[in-house]
């Protein structure tokens, strides 16, 4: 997966309370019109490459019933002093981003507003989306459904995927205003939304952490839809070390 250190915005994040910011899910404030983090609140910095083993939370009680975790996480453990494309070991904190190199379907998939981000009060926030472009959850890899809600349905020819996390329409497509269903595979983004847990054994060698993490959409449900250069850099791109 890849990792990128969790920043909150230095420019709009901050627990003073300001004109023109509104409360966003960790109890700070953020702005809707941040050029810096476009309204999302977090700056995810220093992408590296690292591997580990990552299994679903389906079955374990022990994380369930302590609250911790909810159906959907995933745990991910990395082994002890992995370092990660020859840089210093890193250190896996709250808040930090995870990026699955596997797509995965989207449950029951996204819908949304087409041309949503330059309609009434979205044209005053901050986004970088052009007028045939529609923000998506995450990178797409390829799509499995697209039909908006007068039953019409369309296909590949009708709208690109990305670069990053849009869909671009270039054929027919749904009038603005009009909301859509699109189910795709998705290269997910997970939120370490609970510190990780540190592991030694009984001789205090260590062990590698256990990180609990959730999908950004679910973690972080202030997400608008703006494009960034970072976006639009391929999976295949960020991978690379």
């Amino acid at each position: 997966m890849i990792h990128e250190l969790g920043l909150a915005c230095p420019k709009c994040r901050t627990s003073d309370v300001h004109l023109n910011m509104i409360p966003d899910a960790q109890g700070q404030n953020r702005s809707p019109h941040c050029s810096n983090c476009y309204a999302d609140g977090w700056l995810f910095r220093s992408p590296v490459l690292v591997r580990g083993l990552a299994t679903s939370i389906r079955q374990q009680k022990n994380i369930l019933d302590a609250g911790i975790a909810q159906p959907g996480d995933m745990q991910f453990s990395i082994g002890p002093g992995f370092t990660g494309c020859g840089q210093d070991q890193r250190r896996i904190s709250r808040n930090d981003k995870f990026t699955a190199t596997w797509s995965q379907p989207l449950d029951d998939g996204q819908t949304i507003v087409r041309g949503a981000a330059h309609m009434q009060d979205n044209v005053g926030l901050a986004n970088n989306v052009s007028i045939t472009e529609d923000r998506l959850w995450y990178s797409p890899d390829q799509s499995l459904w697209c039909e908006d809600e007068n039953g019409v349905v369309y296909g590949t020819g009708d709208f690109e995927l990305g670069p990053g996390r849009i869909i671009n329409w270039i054929g027919n497509a749904p009038a603005q205003g009009t909301a859509y269903t699109i189910k795709y595979t998705a290269f997910f983004e997970w939120i370490a939304f609970v510190p990780p847990q540190e592991r030694v054994d009984r001789d205090n060698r260590d062990m590698g952490p256990l990180i609990i993490l959730r999908k950004r959409h679910v973690a972080h449900i202030n997400d608008s839809p703006y494009i960034t250069e970072a976006d639009r850099i391929s999976i295949s791109d960020r991978v690379a070390c």
